[in-house]
Parts: structure tokens; sequence; C-alpha cells
């Protein structure tokens, strides 16, 4: 997996490639947790081809991260398959999702 942080402004993108799952769920946490002070936080996923519940836990838990203080949160450019699983788990309800 690999994740490149850029920001602009008050807004912090955030690009992952690669899978999301149990190996790779501790790196990503790691690597987010800096939210750089950013109101907005951009998660981009359209390098991310499959994401398991450790993926989600830690998706959900940035989502809470930037949005504890009035920051806002979204999630862009995902795929069919990765939306299956926000979808079939009601995230794709919680989440500010895109697939553009």
């Amino acid at each position: 997996m690999t994740i490149t942080k850029e920001l602009n402004g008050n807004t912090l993108t955030i690009f992952v490639e690669g899978w999301l799952d149990t190996l790779t769920a501790p790196q990503f946490r790691q690597e987010v947790q800096d939210l750089q002070g950013a109101e907005k936080v951009i998660l981009d996923f359209e390098g991310v081809d499959y994401i398991s519940s450790a993926g989600l836990r830690e998706t959900v838990a940035l989502y809470r991260e930037a949005v504890k203080d009035g920051g806002s949160f979204e999630l862009r450019r995902v795929n069919g398959k990765v939306m299956d699983v926000f979808t079939l788990t009601g995230f794709d309800k919680k989440l500010n999702i895109s697939a553009d």
C-alpha cells in the first residue's frame, strides 16, 4: 500500500493505493493520524482495489477524527468493488462517498 498526502490551505487530501486490509491497516493508521490541522479531509480511494473490515475500521476512525471538531470528510473516487463493501455495511449512509 502507498499513501501520499497533499495539504492545500486547510484541505488535506490523502491518496491511497493498493489493498487496505489487516496487514496494511496499521500502516494506514500511522500515516494518516496527523491531519496537519486540516479543516477538510479528502480520502482519495482511486487506487484502492480491496478493503477489509480492518480497513473499514480505520477509514471510520479517520472520519471521526476529521469531523470531531467541526471539520469535514469526503471519500472520493471509490471503485465499484470497494463501494459494495461500504454499501453492504451501511457506511455509505454515514460517510460522504463519491465515485468521482
